[in-house]
């Protein structure tokens, strides 16, 4: 027979098994989502027009682009190959934007789709256990 307070453990993890399946799936969905959200990002959104993205701080550091590409317009080509240079510049420093913030997204994104996977795994390790203790009447 089990002690009082070992009972009261096991039906409080009874009675999370529930919620603690919710979390983590809505948690790994919500990770997911935000990943393929930010590779969806990646294509369509020049780092630029990135700040206003819901994600404030994570697309605050587009700012960073804002500032090079303010300081790139100020240049004034002469030659075409200046102008050409200028273009392929502009387009690098949106590019290495773009790509910081997908992997700020991709870190933050994973973590919590992690986070979810390693709730839902949890749960379902306890489950056999807790079945064991259900049958046994404990």
């Amino acid at each position: 027979m089990l002690h009082d307070r070992d009972a009261r453990t096991l039906a409080r993890m009874r009675a999370r098994q529930r919620w603690l399946l919710i979390a983590g799936a809505l948690l790994f969905v919500l990770g997911a989502g935000y990943m393929f959200w930010a590779v969806e990002r990646l294509h369509s959104t020049p780092a630029a027009a990135e700040p206003g993205a819901f994600d404030r701080p994570i697309a605050g550091l587009a700012r960073l682009v804002i500032a090079v590409e303010e300081r790139l317009s100020r240049a004034e080509p002469v030659t075409p190959l200046e102008r050409a240079l200028l273009a392929e510049l502009r387009a690098q420093v949106d590019l290495n934007g773009r790509m910081l913030l997908l992997v700020l997204r991709l870190l933050v994104g994973s973590t919590v789709a992690t986070a979810g996977l390693a709730l839902l795994s949890t749960t379902f390790a306890q489950r056999p256990l807790l079945g064991i203790f259900r049958r046994l009447g404990i």
